[in-house]
């Protein structure tokens, strides 16, 4: 799994997230409790407050990434998505309507900017998604819930360990 590889470690054994020091980190989550545990130790380990941006839903997700362009985007995986399948005029609006969940989502985001780091965050495996075939290509990371600072940090350090690519003008 991508999650398994091998990262940086600091001198007391503890992944290093030095590699996500300074980058800008989009945490999409419906859960608000889920939201200011994963805000709460992003803070603790490091992440800067300026470089770290919460969404709640699909649309708000959607307009923080095409106006602020995050370096990693940590995605929940049963995020409900939009209902309403028609244009919202939000920016960055896949063509037809919004992703209907966090999977979907994850893959916009990709379509869009290909050198983004995406961690999956969910309850359940995500294995048997449509994201499957990315996360055994090491493109998207997967965490387990609850979350802990020391997965979360192990998931960051492996994600950001990797060299980054070129990002690609957005698809037409």
């Amino acid at each position: 799994m991508a999650g398994s590889r091998v990262a940086q470690v600091t001198n007391d054994g503890t992944p290093s997230i030095r590699g996500a020091i300074g980058r800008r980190i989009l945490v999409v989550e419906d859960s608000s409790s889920a939201r200011r545990l994963l805000q709460g130790l992003l803070l603790r380990l490091g992440i800067g407050l300026p470089d770290l941006r919460m969404a709640a839903t699909v649309p708000e997700a959607l307009q923080l990434f095409a106006s602020w362009e995050p370096e990693i985007a940590i995605v929940d995986l049963q995020l409900r998505g939009s209902p309403d399948p028609s244009p919202s005029g939000v920016a960055g609006a896949p063509g037809n309507g919004h992703a209907r969940n966090g999977a979907e989502l994850a893959l916009q985001f990709l379509q869009r900017n290909p050198a983004l780091k995406v961690i999956i965050c969910s309850a359940s495996e995500p294995e048997g998604t449509e994201l499957q075939p990315l996360l055994k290509k090491g493109r998207i990371f997967s965490m387990m819930k609850p979350v802990l600072a020391s997965r979360v940090a192990e998931v960051l350090a492996a994600a950001t360990a990797l060299p980054p690519t070129t990002r690609s003008a957005p698809s037409r």
